[in-house]
């Protein structure tokens, strides 16, 4: 995996992503290769023993971040959203105007006009409509109980982002694995787990790989 400018089409990528993206209500019987391009492993993993809290944290973390990259100088703003993906959000919302801000700085500095451009150019409906993203970009734009974050702050705040993407993904894997140990024939844990733990791995690769990038952002 390159640890400068990740390819987030390649299959290892895909296949890394399974520990946040593996469903809690299905562990698929197949063997793990399998499912790299599988689209019904798609989610952001799961949360803990306090979810509001966890929710909390996480939507104050996606905000400050994404208000800041709208504001951060080109080549700062390039160098973050390169580490970061969309499923790395637990809003969706946030993940849209992730993707919207991360299509413009492969070009321009972002800035609130051209994201909104974006936003608009992309579509959608429902949760996912251009008004709905919007709306959300009001609070962004101009938050109301904070400082928007300077430039110097946003690897770091990306780096927060990240980490709440990979403990969520820990807490699917325990979480489907406890399932398999009560429902799976005993014949069968060995492998549930052998193939549990080769998504992990592949989710620790990709996390250190682009947590150490974004600390090299300057």
């Amino acid at each position: 995996m390159d640890p400068i400018d990740p390819d987030p089409d390649r299959s290892d990528d895909d296949m890394t992503a399974t520990l946040s993206e593996l469903p809690v209500e299905e562990i698929p019987s197949a063997d793990v290769d399998d499912l790299v391009e599988d689209d019904a492993y798609t989610s952001v993993g799961s949360l803990g023993d306090d979810p509001e809290a966890e929710i909390d944290v996480a939507t104050d973390l996606e905000q400050e971040l994404l208000s800041a990259l709208m504001w951060a100088p080109p080549a700062i703003a390039r160098a973050v959203t390169a580490q970061l993906d969309t499923k790395h959000f637990w809003i969706p919302q946030h993940a849209r105007i992730f993707a919207a801000i991360a299509a413009v700085a492969t070009n321009a500095a972002p800035s609130p006009a051209l994201v909104n451009a974006q936003l608009l150019a992309t579509g959608g409906q429902g949760e996912f409509s251009t008004r709905s993203a919007q709306q959300t970009m009001l609070s962004l734009v101009a938050p109301t109980h904070r400082p928007v974050a300077v430039a110097g702050q946003v690897p770091y705040l990306a780096i927060c982002v990240i980490d709440g993407w990979y403990r969520r993904g820990y807490t699917a894997l325990l979480t489907a694995m406890d399932q398999r140990r009560q429902e799976a024939p005993i014949e069968e844990l060995s492998g549930h787990w052998a193939q549990l733990t080769r998504y992990q791995q592949r989710a620790e690769s990709e996390w250190l790989t682009r947590r150490q990038a974004l600390t090299e952002v300057e």
